[in-house]
């Protein structure tokens, strides 16, 4: 009887291996473009952080200067003038508005290289988000402290980068009496009695996604205190 040798791979052989060699092949795939997607991830995290940080570190540096006034000493209570009439800040307030879903911020303080005590349109300034458009806008102009749509907004987010899902700013306000500081402290029922300083903080929320990949989203929050106190209110005649 003949022995035949056997040479090489039998059929099924090769077809096993074959396939072996594919799911390992898909496996070596899979996990590359997982590897990639992660990083494609993780840089546009890294840009829809860094351009929130941008818009929320602008708006924050704009709203501290909020009832800026050049010459504030005017406003101020002088013992060696007693009687003297004084002056009120023309920027002063801070006003909250708007629905709850997209909340209005509006302020002004002085640009004036000498100032002129009047707080004009291009002196009034505020924050807002845009439903439509998903975006943070920047009032640049207005007739009044309260934001209005007749006002003149600047987009401060760029909407083909990144959409604003939410904005939530908070105005707290702590008053303080001045009284103890007057020639007399017995207000008799005069208005506008007693003085107060009132101290201000915003606090503003922001989320955001990534326009290419709703996956990616980020959630920041700052919260600034004014820094020019509002002085409102007369000692006792």
């Amino acid at each position: 009887m003949l022995r035949r040798n056997a040479l090489g791979w039998s059929l099924v052989e090769l077809m096993l291996a074959i396939a072996l060699g594919l799911l390992l092949l898909m496996a070596l795939l899979q996990l590359a473009a997982g590897h990639v997607d992660e990083q494609r991830r993780l840089l546009l995290e890294s840009r829809l952080t860094q351009d929130l940080r941008t818009a929320i570190e602008l708006v924050s540096r704009d709203v501290r200067r909020s009832g800026y006034w050049g010459d504030v000493a005017d406003g101020v209570w002088d013992s060696h003038r007693p009687t003297a009439t004084l002056a009120a800040n023309p920027y002063r307030g801070a006003v909250l508005n708007g629905p709850t879903a997209a909340p209005w911020l509006g302020y002004g303080y002085s640009r004036d290289l000498t100032e002129d005590h009047v707080s004009s349109n291009q002196e009034k300034f505020g924050l807002r988000l845009n439903p439509a458009s998903q975006t943070i806008e920047w009032r640049l102009s207005g007739s009044a402290v309260a934001p209005d749509e007749r006002d003149h907004w600047q987009t401060l987010t760029d909407p083909a980068l990144l959409r604003v899902t939410r904005l939530s700013i908070r105005l707290d306000e702590q008053r303080q009496s001045l009284l103890g500081h007057c020639p007399q402290t017995d207000c008799n029922g005069q208005a506008g009695c007693p003085p107060e300083r009132i101290q201000r903080r915003v606090r503003i929320e922001l989320d955001a996604q990534d326009t290419r990949d709703r996956r990616v989203q980020r959630q920041l929050a700052t919260e600034t205190r004014l820094r020019n106190d509002e002085v409102r209110g007369a000692c006792p005649r």
